[in-house]
């Protein structure tokens, strides 16, 4: 291959690019990679025997996203004239997004700068090289899908036995590994084994969840019997509802099975094997994602994982081996309260067809305003109601009652303005919002390392328990302190771990709400038109999380919550804000509210 003579004075250096996808302790990949195209460099390049080489190395990383730390740092390293030719093993090694491959010849060729692959004798040096990459890249790509689509298969066919396939222990159990036959045939499999303290605790939960019928308030209660979620938090709305709809926990019998059947779940045990001891193991539960930020660039990417939960009609369920929990039949009772709750606030109020019914709160005592009907009155041929404080009449609250026909029509004017993806509401609050979630989740290099903290850990304990068989007495006593002294930072390293996977998910959710709250705000004028009201209070209980009305200087404001905000929110913009301004960094779009023109209206002070 005839190869273009370079500049004699090109001091830059010579760079290899080694990635690993799955982060081990058997083997060295890394190492062999490195040896392979230090070889190869040094023969296409005639370069030193001792020639020193840039190194750079991801692992545990898919080569799918180019937002690889090392990887990074390379092409950093080359816009600043480091690095005047790249060597990896294989092109899939660099890269297997064939367009993220052709913007990086791009980016190479812009810089001066040489890709050599030694596995496929490429040297882009020559022009015809180029076209071979181009080729290389589809084939890698379809490889990766493909092998996408098997390891799927592969673990729903071992999700069907029952195995626990990894990922976040659930509250209530820990793994056991489990290992069978010897020789060619050892194999290994993992369950779920339950922890007692953490099963009574979820018991206790779905029996206070039985008789407050609250998720908020079997939240507090957990907390006030000073209960704490595996990680050591406080409960909250988001960690009871996710506890309370995780069917591990259901025991595993016919009612389960006809429950799940007749929802459309794809059952693959025989109910023969819904023994009544049992819990189940439900998977494909969830979507996830990832998706490139709109400012991203090659140079500088910006990833976020999303995750979307799916309906019980897309689930595999089958029987696993750990225990039930919760009897099936009181499971099933708590997901109809809980879609039961989901539905109470996502409809009109029955005789005055009130949009913000259940989204109103008071800015004094915090509870949230009541519906009230004042019969055979009308304001614009809608029947009349006030949005009124429960603890007015009782004489605990002074918050005034709020015209309820004026404040529906004034949140659905708010909203429809909103309707344009240029608005400044769109740029200066949910792109920021999303903007600081994507900041949040920078902390996935942070996450890669405590992975490889772990296996280190784990490596050094069976090491250092192989030692304590064959040392002498004098010894052993050393080596026990020292696998002591591992087995906590172990378990720190794994608490610390499961803290970050929780904030991780959180964040996923996080984002997708953002996205979705964009398309329904995008929507809402052309939707919210001519529609009927219980269509008009589901499209505004998707987005809107509450709304506050505050006095200024004889004046209302309007405070609308997208959703998204957290209590921190509320509690920062009435502390800081002075209940009017502010109101970017606290996610509330607000207004002030207009007087009503007529005189039975003018009393309710809007």
């Amino acid at each position: 291959m005839k190869k273009q003579k370079r500049n004699n004075e090109d001091n830059r250096g010579v760079a290899i690019y080694a990635r690993k996808s799955r982060i081990t302790n058997k083997g060295d990949s890394i190492g062999v990679q490195f040896k392979q195209c230090a070889e190869y460099a040094k023969r296409e390049l005639r370069l030193d025997e001792n020639y020193n080489f840039m190194e750079y190395e991801d692992k545990g990383l898919s080569g799918y996203y180019s937002d690889r730390p090392d990887f990074q740092r390379m092409l950093h390293d080359i816009e600043m004239g480091k690095i005047r030719a790249v060597v990896c093993y294989k092109l899939d090694r660099i890269g297997r997004k064939t367009s993220d491959l052709l913007r990086l010849l791009d980016f190479l060729e812009k810089h001066k700068v040489d890709l050599l692959i030694c596995s496929n004798n490429i040297n882009t040096a020559s022009g015809v090289s180029k076209i071979f990459i181009q080729i290389f890249a589809v084939v890698a790509e379809f490889e990766r899908d493909t092998l996408t689509e098997r390891i799927t298969d592969n673990m729903m066919e071992l999700a069907k036995d029952g195995r626990w396939l990894g990922g976040n222990t659930p509250t209530g159990f820990t793994v056991k590994r489990v290992k069978t036959g010897s020789g060619k045939n050892k194999s290994a499999y993992s369950y779920l084994e339950s922890i007692p303290e953490e099963k009574a605790m979820i018991q206790k939960l779905y029996a206070v969840f039985s008789k407050t019928r609250s998720i908020k308030k079997t939240a507090d209660r957990m907390n006030e019997l000073g209960y704490r979620t595996k990680i050591g938090s406080k409960f909250n709305t988001s960690t009871t509802r996710l506890l309370l709809k995780n069917p591990v926990y259901c025991v595993a019998d016919e009612i389960a099975y006809n429950y799940f059947y007749e929802n459309g779940g794809g059952v693959c045990a025989d109910l023969s094997e819904f023994d009544g001891q049992h819990g189940l193991s439900a998977y494909n539960k969830t979507d996830q994602e990832k998706f490139e930020d709109a400012d991203s660039t090659f140079i500088s990417p910006k990833f976020v994982q999303l995750m979307s939960a799916k309906p019980v009609s897309k689930w595999i369920i089958s029987v696993g081996r750990h225990e039930g929990f919760i009897p099936s039949q009181q499971w099933i009772d708590t997901q109809n309260m809980l879609d039961s709750i989901a539905e109470k606030y996502n409809r009109p109020h029955r005789k005055t067809n009130a949009l913000l019914a259940g989204l109103v709160y008071c800015p004094h005592c915090g509870k949230r305003l009541r519906v009230i009907s004042e019969s055979n009155r009308w304001t614009n041929d809608k029947p009349r109601f006030k949005y009124v404080c429960p603890g007015y009449h009782a004489g605990e609250c002074t918050f005034r009652a709020v015209d309820g026909v004026l404040l529906d029509e004034f949140v659905v004017k708010q909203l429809s303005d909103l309707s344009d993806e240029g608005s400044e509401y769109f740029v200066k609050l949910l792109n920021q919002k999303a903007s600081d979630i994507f900041k949040n989740t920078q902390n996935e290099q942070e996450l890669i390392e405590l992975k490889k903290k772990k296996v280190q850990l784990e490596a050094a304990v069976s090491n250092q328990v192989k030692n304590l068989r064959e040392a002498d007495e004098n010894l052993k006593r050393f080596i026990q302190e020292d696998v002591k002294g591992l087995t906590d930072e172990l378990s720190e390293t794994e608490k610390l771990l499961q803290k970050l996977e929780d904030s991780r998910q959180s964040q996923m959710y996080a984002v997708r709400y953002i996205e979705e709250i964009k398309e329904r705000l995008l929507s809402f004028e052309k939707y919210a038109k001519d529609v009927q009201p219980d269509v008009l209070v589901t499209l505004i209980q998707s987005f809107v999380e509450r709304i506050y009305i505050v006095d200024k200087n004889d004046e209302r404001y309007c405070h609308i919550f997208i959703k998204g905000c957290t209590k921190e929110d509320y509690d920062e913009f009435f502390w800081a804000t002075g209940y009017i301004s502010g109101t970017r960094e606290t996610g509330a779009i607000t207004s002030k509210l207009p007087l009503c023109d007529s005189d039975e209206c003018s009393k309710y002070a809007i």
